[in-house]
């Protein structure tokens, strides 16, 4: 790096600042502080959905993944939009016109403080370990080798406390804000990367001889590393539902929407955005591939990327795109995480407490997070790549909560003992699954292949226990109507009638579906 790529970084972070803390104004209520006065527009939803999603550890692990096995990677993405367009047009109105903060606020009402506990621990624990952690190890891993004066340590410490300034002082407002500026960059950085791979390309005669010739199919073999063509049905949906249905760090900005059809839209705007992955992360991954074969360590690539094509100037806008989706993922992670401690534990065990001393015990617990994730973050290297160590890990975990979540929108008899007793049992055969893969040779297989065996085990215990509970009790399951799917039942017909959200939602689906058919 030379004078002008440190200098476009410096301009680029005073300005997240400035963005970060201007229109800072006193927070006197949760709904002021966590869900940004619920008054997000749909471009603002959208974009901050899109910057999330588009963090640190996605452009070095989708990057990485797309140089060893092509563009399987991307199978990912298109199902991922397909959840979003279900989002959209079948959840949102129930999740919005239930008037809750959380997922565990939403738990709590469709079942008991058991379920709603349970999810609350386990998803500021996934937060810290697999979203924040993952971030950071990532972004100071590639930061300290581009900048030789910080150490990984360094650069961790100083991403954590740089976006827990202006999550402390403003909030999801203030998260809003910068995450809008960060869209732009991280677009600008990622096309800068993806146009010099290509220009790159177009200098070798022959690249496609460099290629393996399943590089750009999306469906592939059984022994295929990355994503084996059974791991489309039994194992993405289930981790998409999970990432766009069940994860508060994506859904506080839906929850946030000034309307249903901001709502609506945001997600859809954001699908349209996922797109672009393609272009912008998997193909030059798959164009290094030919470019520097042999790499061994998967998660270089991006770096490897930026070193050796970019010019002075290009090199730190790049960087700029780097440390914007850094801090995108640190700043709404730590607030996703702050929210569900304040709001589902606290609260509840403090209920006389007001407004204004739960948004400082949230600030406390920032700053507690802040130091976990940011020790935990240097024990990542202990791992063959990022993106095995992150979908691995969903892979035996999420599916449980997925499973009692999503069942519980659509069927209204499963009771909180059943929801309660099959987390423990769906947790428990995850768990059991994890080990037995390392000593019995029959249980090592693909951990996409995880998902669906302990979803139907989960499906299959709240059945029987539901049909245990109601035999054995007179009381019937009594729910509010925007609890369960039956209470929105009519929000696909009120799409249909709105022909702007009906033309995009098609135009999205028809464009991801030709996507998935010409690369098949």
């Amino acid at each position: 790096m030379v004078g002008v790529d440190y200098t476009i970084l410096f301009v680029t972070l005073v300005t997240i600042l400035f963005f970060g803390l201007a229109g800072k104004k006193k927070h006197d209520t949760l709904e002021d502080f966590f869900l940004g006065s619920r008054n997000l527009s749909w471009l603002k939803i959208g974009a901050s959905l899109f910057a999330t999603n588009f963090s640190a550890s996605a452009l070095v692990g989708i990057t990485g993944a797309a140089y060893l096995t092509g563009i399987a990677i991307y199978n990912y993405e298109w199902i991922g939009i397909l959840a979003l367009i279900f989002m959209a047009l079948v959840l949102y109105k129930m999740l919005l016109g239930s008037g809750v903060f959380t997922i565990s606020e939403y738990l709590s009402k469709r079942y008991d403080h058991r379920v709603m506990i349970f999810y609350s621990v386990f998803m500021i624990f996934m937060i810290i370990f697999i979203d924040l952690a993952g971030a950071l190890y990532v972004g100071g891993l590639i930061l300290s080798s581009l900048i030789p004066s910080l150490s990984v340590t360094q650069i961790i410490m100083l991403a954590v406390i740089f976006s827990g300034v202006y999550v402390l002082a403003g909030g999801l407002a203030a998260i809003s804000r910068t995450d809008s500026l960060q869209f732009l960059i991280i677009i600008a950085g990622s096309v800068t990367v993806a146009y010099f791979s290509v220009a790159s390309i177009q200098l070798i005669d022959d690249f496609q001889a460099g290629l393996a010739p399943e590089s750009f199919s999306l469906i592939r073999p059984l022994n295929d590393r990355a994503v084996p063509w059974p791991g489309l049905i039994t194992g993405i949906p289930i981790l998409c539902a999970y990432f766009w249905f069940a994860n508060q760090n994506m859904l506080q900005w839906g929850l946030s929407a000034k309307s249903l059809r901001d709502a609506q839209f945001g997600l859809v705007f954001t699908g349209f955005l996922k797109l672009s992955v393609f272009f912008i992360l998997v193909v030059p991954g798959v164009f290094a591939a030919v470019l520097f074969p042999g790499i061994d360590e998967p998660d270089k690539v991006y770096l490897i990327l930026l070193t050796e094509l970019l010019p002075a100037g290009a090199l730190g806008l790049a960087m700029t795109g780097l440390v914007a989706a850094l801090l995108s993922n640190t700043d709404s992670s730590l607030h996703a995480a702050t929210t569900i401690f304040t709001l589902d534990l606290v609260r509840r065990g403090k209920p006389n407490l007001s407004d204004k001393q739960l948004i400082l015990i949230s600030r406390v617990f920032t700053l507690v997070i802040m130091i976990i994730s940011a020790f935990w973050a240097r024990e990542i290297d202990k791992f063959d790549t990022l993106f095995e160590y992150v979908q691995s890990t969903l892979s035996y975990s999420i599916t449980p909560l997925v499973t009692v979540y999503v069942g519980g929108i659509f069927i209204k008899r499963i009771t909180p003992n059943a929801a309660f007793y099959s987390l423990l049992i769906g947790i428990a055969s995850s768990l059991s699954l994890a080990v037995l893969k390392n000593y019995i040779p029959i249980f090592d297989f693909h951990y996409l292949y995880v998902p669906l065996p302990i979803c139907i085990l989960c499906l299959i215990s709240m059945f029987i226990i539901s049909y245990v509970d109601a035999s054995t009790s007179d009381k019937a399951v009594v729910l509010d109507k925007h609890l369960t799917w039956s209470g929105a039942e009519h929000s696909v017909i009120e799409v249909l009638k709105d022909r702007a959200l009906l033309v995009a939602t098609v135009l999205l689906l028809i464009s991801t579906l030709s996507f998935v058919f010409l690369f098949a």
